[in-house]
């Protein structure tokens, strides 16, 4: 068996069969040595380069600042007129004439409405001539008594007729007045409900009227303020109808007592309000401002990172070499295009810095400012704008005017 293998074998390998083995194991350790000579040269190229980095971030950057601040508490409240009516008829009467418009701004004793009074006229004119000559009757009996003609008790029912009448007179008068209705002060008078010929019953409604320049704000605070809060303290406010406005005031009264299921107590204020912007019935935030102060750590609200596992700011620390110059081709050194934004953000004089990530705790915030409890030291600049390009020491550049992206604002509905 053996001996037929190897007969086979050497059959199948000839001469020529070994030959064609050779020059193949041949080829293939010339291209293994090929292969080998241009990974060499491969490692050897990045090995002699410099390694990548990644450019520098353009960035803005506020210092942390110290501030005087007072504490401030928070409250919602609401708008109440300082004098508000609704304007009603005292007697009944036809509606002759309307001497307002729905929204007008009248003075206080303006004529509102004007009820038909010739009737109550004629009455009075009857009224006034049966007095007077109560009046001359008097004056005959008088002089009837003096000769004693007349009894002292005829000339006394002379005198109590003209009283009486002089009485009727006096209430007619008032009579015709009152169907006069007036403003009973100065304000601004709302929707009208009455019309031209309308009868109207004594008690039925002519316009709603409101003295809103002052106006009062009422809103409450927690029982434990009750100590630091009085007539005079600063108060600022703010309605939804004019988000971007604050209102200035103080507080004019304080309620004598604390409620005694809520803990809270009553406060007023009044605002002067002579835009007339303000209008009874709207909510008001309050920020009531307390004469002490204290002193803070704070920065720009922008420049606060929040997020689940902590509050973050990136701190620049100084150093780190000058801006590299970019050719004017539009292009750096490796051939990437030009950032505007980095390109007009920088000066000669730039520097490129490292920033630093850094978790803060905050405190209470102020418009625009943040306190900082914990985290920044007094001097320290801060990311304002360009965090989300940023990681724990990268490199960035400082600009003096905002990286972020212009956005059009959101247009407001009417």
């Amino acid at each position: 068996m053996a001996r037929r293998l190897a007969h086979e074998t050497e059959s199948a390998f000839g001469s020529g069969g070994r030959w064609r083995i050779l020059v193949g194991l041949a080829v293939l350790a010339v291209l293994a040595l090929v292969a080998y000579w241009l990974w060499s040269q491969i490692v050897g190229k990045r090995g002699s380069a410099e390694p990548f980095e990644i450019p520098p971030v353009t960035v803005t950057a506020a210092r942390a600042e110290p501030e005087i601040w007072r504490t401030e508490l928070d409250a919602i409240g609401n708008l109440v007129a300082v004098h508000g009516v609704q304007v009603t008829t005292e007697v009944a009467g036809m509606v002759e004439t309307i001497g307002f418009e729905s929204g007008a701004e009248v003075e206080q004793g303006a004529t509102l409405v004007q009820f038909k009074t010739d009737v109550d006229l004629a009455r009075l004119e009857r009224l006034e001539a049966e007095a007077e000559q109560a009046r001359r009757d008097l004056a005959r009996f008088r002089e009837l008594a003096q000769r004693r003609f007349v009894s002292q008790s005829e000339r006394e029912q002379a005198a109590t007729r003209v009283e009486t009448f002089e009485a009727q007179v006096r209430e007619q008068r008032v009579l015709i007045g009152k169907k006069r209705i007036e403003a009973p002060f100065s304000g601004v008078l709302g929707l009208r409900y009455v019309n031209l010929g309308q009868y109207l019953e004594p008690g039925q409604a002519v316009v709603d009227l409101q003295s809103i320049a002052p106006i009062y704000t009422d809103f409450t605070l927690p029982g434990r303020h009750y100590g630091v809060i009085g007539p005079g303290l600063p108060v600022r406010v703010r309605v939804d109808a004019y988000p971007d406005q604050v209102f200035e005031g103080e507080i004019s009264a304080v309620s004598p007592q604390i409620d005694r299921e809520t803990h809270n107590f009553s406060v007023r204020a009044t605002l002067p309000n002579r835009e007339r912007l303000l209008r009874p019935g709207m909510f008001t935030d309050v920020v009531v401002t307390l004469p002490d102060e204290r002193r803070v750590l704070a920065v720009p609200n922008t420049a606060i990172s929040y997020s689940p596992y902590g509050d973050v700011v990136f701190v620049i620390r100084e150093g780190g070499g000058a801006a590299p110059a970019l050719p004017a081709g539009g292009a750096d050194d490796s051939g990437n295009p030009d950032d505007s934004a980095v390109s007009s953000a920088r000066a000669p004089d730039q520097r490129i810095h490292r920033v630093q990530r850094v978790f803060v705790t905050t405190g209470e915030r102020r418009g625009l400012r943040v306190e900082i409890l914990k985290g920044v030291a007094p001097g320290d600049r801060v990311v304002t704008s360009g965090q989300l390009k940023l990681s724990d020491g990268a490199r960035v550049l400082i600009s003096d005017r905002d990286v972020l992206p212009e956005v059009d604002p959101i247009p407001k509905g009417p």
